[in-house]
């Protein structure tokens, strides 16, 4: 009798102990996604129809380190901390000078190439 009382009292406190949690793997927290910078999206339109105009370009960097006129076109370089900003423009059919391209490059010898939004984060502290 004894060991039904036992047994009924055993069974009794496994019914009021908590069932256990599952356990999940918290994973770390992820960066935002962080939007691109007014002048990433700016340098990222070279090309199209609605790249921006030089004198835009020289609004939001100011001058270039380095500005090559060529005929109609032009070439201005900007050096950065850690990159380089070759931006080349070129007339479009409404004759208005337009970014055409923009190509970063590293400053140092060796270094990996930055991306065009790298680079663009660099230009504010310029």
């Amino acid at each position: 009798m004894r060991f039904l009382i036992v047994l009924a009292v055993a069974a009794i406190l496994a019914g009021c102990a908590p069932a256990p949690r599952p356990t999940q793997a918290i994973a770390p927290p992820q960066p935002a996604q962080q939007q691109p910078s007014m002048l990433a999206r700016m340098l990222a339109a070279a090309g199209q129809a609605d790249a921006p105009t030089r004198q835009a370009v020289e609004r939001a960097l100011g001058a270039a380190d380095i500005a090559r006129q060529e005929g109609a076109g032009a070439a201005l370089t900007y050096r950065l901390e850690h990159c380089a900003l070759l931006l080349l423009f070129a007339v479009d059919a409404a004759g208005e000078v337009r970014l055409s391209e923009a190509h970063p490059s590293p400053r140092h010898a060796g270094a990996p190439a930055p991306s065009l939004d790298q680079c663009a984060a660099e230009a504010p502290a310029r």
